[in-house]
């Protein structure tokens, strides 16, 4: 860390915290707050599909957010689907290192390679030290020999 007394923190006056721009979302793409014939004929929408897990983060500020700037409801209809979680039972997530990256697949990636990654997301705040032992031995006890390079055929697999 740094010395507090020679550090000068100050707001952005131009950013949009994440869950608030989100919120905006639904009207403001169609050139909110200007009258468009885009926002006149695609807003509201008739259907929000979304995760539980982000519900009331997301999905109510949106509602809060239409209602009280436009008038109305953003959406008639939410449709929840699933979540898949991991076999401890927590959100897949690349920040908790519990999903396989992509590239991965495609190059293979050492067990060296795994944990680097996880003490960088460590690192960067992204996970505690207990997620990152967690996630570790998922890893160690799904890939003991690292992810073996296999290509893009998974992934195109995977999306059909």
């Amino acid at each position: 860390g740094c010395a507090g007394d020679g550090l000068t923190v100050e707001r952005d006056t131009d950013v949009l915290d994440t869950w608030f721009s989100s919120g905006l979302y639904p009207f403001a793409v169609f050139g909110w707050p200007e009258q468009t014939p885009d926002l006149e004929r695609f807003y509201p929408l008739d259907l929000m599909e979304t995760g539980h897990d982000i519900l009331f983060f997301w999905v109510g500020r949106m509602v809060m957010l239409g209602i009280a700037l436009t008038g109305k409801l953003p959406f008639s209809e939410v449709m929840l689907h699933g979540v898949i979680c991991d076999s401890q039972g927590r959100k897949m997530s690349k920040s908790l290192g519990n999903v396989v990256d992509p590239l991965h697949l495609i190059h293979g990636a050492s067990l060296d390679k795994l944990e680097e990654e996880l003490v960088g997301s460590e690192n960067q705040g992204n996970i505690s030290p207990e997620e990152r032992e967690l996630a570790w031995q998922g890893l160690v006890s799904e890939f003991p020999a690292g992810i073996p390079a296999h290509g893009v055929d998974p992934l195109r697999w995977g999306l059909l």
